[in-house]
């Protein structure tokens, strides 16, 4: 008998999450013994670690600060998994002739950014010398709009799929990564509660096996992967450019690096995300460099039909950003 077993988006089950997609689809998680449900991000008032604390057997995704922010502020005792995208796709988009082409051409500019991205740009604003007072920072829920109706200079986006939607509205947009080799987040991370993993470790790491294994073979082949969003999750309206989209996440899910890196978290690279954050504030001064963080489970392991090694296959140039 499989286990049921809830996974909470930051998102919506789409191209984001095309490996969690394909898992799901191909029977990944059936064959690891879990009966999965995908549950996509609505805006109920309630925190993506809230709703995971509450869950029972389940994982959320999240962006590592809120991850760690929850953990180290004593509101829900969680760990971090692994990185479904090991590059953050956390960008600030503008239009094209709005003339903005980095983070110092934002001072003056009324800027709008969601609950998990203000802090992110707060800290590259520090990092970068500026004065969060030289411009306004607005935090919005996400709206599309917000940057098609001209209500802000900039927004924040990922650059996934909404460089393509806006671009696909008539509106060609400018990107710069929010990203600094003091402060380069994780984003989609996996992560459950402390309690739910000391009592049922075995089936976080089936889940985790499968997740994986279905990101290693769906960054293998677009069309098949695109099928499998299709199945199971909510598709782009246009099939090419949800492949174009594709060969970003590839980049994302990636992160430089081979096939064997595919979800792994550097504990470097986590130390110094949260030395950003004790400086901004985020978590407190004294917080371990480790917290919220476990690396013990292992992602691989698990081959899915059609799975290969290496993953150097080329982005379209059409997928590229700006920034």
């Amino acid at each position: 008998m499989r286990q049921e077993f809830t996974f909470f988006l930051d998102w919506l089950p789409n191209v984001q999450f095309a490996g969690i997609c394909w898992a799901l689809d191909r029977g990944l998680y059936r064959e690891a013994g879990l009966s999965v449900t995908l549950v996509p991000w609505v805006e109920n008032g309630r925190g993506i670690v809230e709703t995971v604390a509450e869950g029972g057997l389940c994982a959320g995704s999240a962006e590592d600060n809120l991850v760690v922010s929850a953990s180290a502020c004593g509101h829900a005792r969680v760990s971090a998994l692994a990185a479904m995208f090991r590059q953050t796709p956390l960008v600030v988009m503008s239009r094209s002739e709005s003339g903005i082409r980095s983070i110092a051409d934002l001072r003056g500019k009324r800027v709008a950014m969601h609950c998990d991205g203000i802090k992110i740009l707060e800290g590259m604003l520090e990092l970068h010398g500026i004065d969060r007072s030289e411009l306004e920072l607005v935090e919005v829920a996400y709206d599309l709009d917000n940057l098609l109706a001209r209500r802000f200079d900039a927004v924040q986006g990922y650059a996934v799929s909404e460089p393509l939607e806006l671009a696909a509205n008539g509106v060609s947009v400018s990107t710069f990564s929010l990203r600094h080799p003091k402060l380069h987040p994780y984003a989609q991370v996996v992560f459950a509660t402390d309690e739910a993993l000391a009592a049922q470790r075995q089936a976080y790491e089936r889940f985790l096996q499968a997740s994986f294994a279905g990101w290693r073979a769906c960054l293998k082949d677009f069309d098949e992967a695109a099928a499998s969003i299709r199945r199971v999750g909510e598709p782009m309206g246009d099939l090419e450019r949800e492949k174009t989209a594709l060969g970003l996440v590839r980049r994302l899910v990636a992160g430089g690096e081979g096939a064997e890196q595919i979800g792994s978290i550097d504990r470097e690279r986590w130390a110094d995300n949260l030395r950003a954050y004790r400086r901004l504030g985020i978590i407190p001064p004294d917080t371990p460099l480790s917290c919220a963080l476990d690396t013990s489970f292992r992602l691989s392991g698990l081959r899915a039909e059609g799975e290969v090694e290496g993953i150097s296959a080329p982005v379209p140039s059409s997928a590229m950003d700006t920034g």
